[in-house]
């Protein structure tokens, strides 16, 4: 009976020692290729494709090697970047430049909203509720900016998605930028 005890103990003592040395599983990231198929599905009406912009580089070294950049062609005034390595979604970046009508800012929205169901494949009801939460900070935070005087006027919001990706909303009196960028070990 103590043998056995004494057995169940070392091998619960193992097993608990073997569970907290092993490592985290890590999330799988969003592909690029996936990204460029379920965004425009996500953005239907706008005629949303992917394009390669002409890019001349000089004296950057190995930093922009091997990054494909692609362009966000719509039928809006939404600008949008999306940045990859190989498959490997690195940052997509929505922009819409002020003073904007209302349509555009709700084009913006709707852009928002496709590219968090693109990227983590939430359900357009999930989506719609983080977007209007981050839209809603990033406009007070911004209202309280200009209402302090300061010399930056911004608001911005930052949501961190375990161990996926990043978001992030920046409203100046100039633009509004939404951000979705992967987490580097840097």
């Amino acid at each position: 009976m103590k043998a056995a005890a004494a057995l169940l103990a070392f091998g619960l003592g193992f097993g608990c020692a073997a569970a907290i040395a092993a490592p985290a599983p890590k999330v799988a990231g969003v592909g690029c290729e996936s990204f460029m198929k379920d965004f425009p599905t996500d953005a239907a009406g706008y005629r949303v494709s992917f394009e390669r912009p002409l890019t001349i580089a000089r004296g950057f070294g190995d930093v922009l090697s091997g990054i494909d950049v692609r362009v966000v062609s719509s039928d809006t005034k939404v600008d949008g970047t999306l940045k990859c390595k190989d498959d490997k979604f690195l940052r997509f970046e929505l922009r819409a430049t002020l003073p904007a009508d209302d349509k555009i800012l709700a084009d913006l929205g709707k852009f928002e909203v496709a590219a968090l169901m693109a990227a983590f494949r939430w359900d357009r009801a999930k989506a719609e509720t983080v977007e209007k939460a981050m839209t809603s900070d990033a406009g007070e935070y911004l209202r309280a900016s200009i209402e302090r005087g300061d010399l930056y006027r911004s608001g911005k919001v930052e949501y961190h998605q375990a161990d996926r990706l990043d978001l992030g909303l920046i409203w100046t009196q100039a633009d509004h930028t939404f951000v979705i960028s992967t987490q580097t070990d840097d």
